[in-house]
């Protein structure tokens, strides 16, 4: 799987660059390429591939070297290298803008703007939505899933990253369950589409 182990490594590298293996992330790093409504004012958008690869701190690193391997390498070995990637990159970018967007124009938000975030786990959760909108009983796991989050948050609280995951774990679900469907495809849950309103019956017609 060439994508997800050239992405741990590009995390590896960039962590041991930055200081994030020896502890903590130097603060000059964070600073110049962190992603936060603030850090984005000097108009250097590459924050938003920069910060995918970084994290705060040595224990941060390891849970996100075993959420990258599980996550993309599960993505990569069921769809394959390209489309993992364009599902992963595309995802966080989306909802880092949308959660960006958000802490900027909602005044409730405000305070959040000066926060400098790293990590890859919008795309992460971005993934897992996608793989949830396949399963049967997809809105059992997804609000079981809302429910773990929540849970979190009532512990540890991070509302820029626990916004960012409950934004990027519906875009994902939104993705998997109204994707056009490719030729060869048939990993999509028949549950999910009969809750859209989609019969075997009309399935069959149209080919699938």
């Amino acid at each position: 799987m060439p994508f997800t182990l050239a992405f741990l490594g590009a995390m590896l590298l960039a962590n041991a660059l930055s200081g994030t293996v020896s502890g903590q992330i130097a603060p000059a790093v964070l600073d110049a390429r962190g992603i936060g409504v603030d850090a984005i004012r000097d108009g250097d958008l590459t924050r938003f591939v920069t910060a995918i690869f970084l994290s705060h701190d040595l224990p941060m690193l390891l849970r996100q070297l075993v959420f990258a391997a599980g996550v993309i390498g599960a993505a990569e070995w069921r769809w394959g290298s390209w489309r993992a990637a364009g599902l992963f990159f595309g995802l966080d970018f989306v909802v880092g803008a949308i959660l960006l967007a958000a802490i900027a124009l909602i005044p409730h938000l405000a305070p959040l703007a000066g926060v400098t975030d790293v990590g890859m786990s919008l795309g992460g959760f971005g993934l897992i939505g996608v793989f949830v909108a396949s399963w049967r009983h997809a809105g059992g796991w997804l609000a079981a899933i809302v429910g773990l989050v929540a849970a979190k948050y009532a512990i540890a609280p991070d509302p820029v990253a626990d916004g960012g995951h409950l934004i990027a774990l519906f875009a994902g679900f939104g993705a998997g369950v109204f994707e056009p469907r490719r030729p060869g495809r048939a990993d999509r849950a028949p549950a999910v589409r009969q809750g859209l309103g989609v019969s075997s019956d009309q399935r069959r017609k149209d080919g699938s």
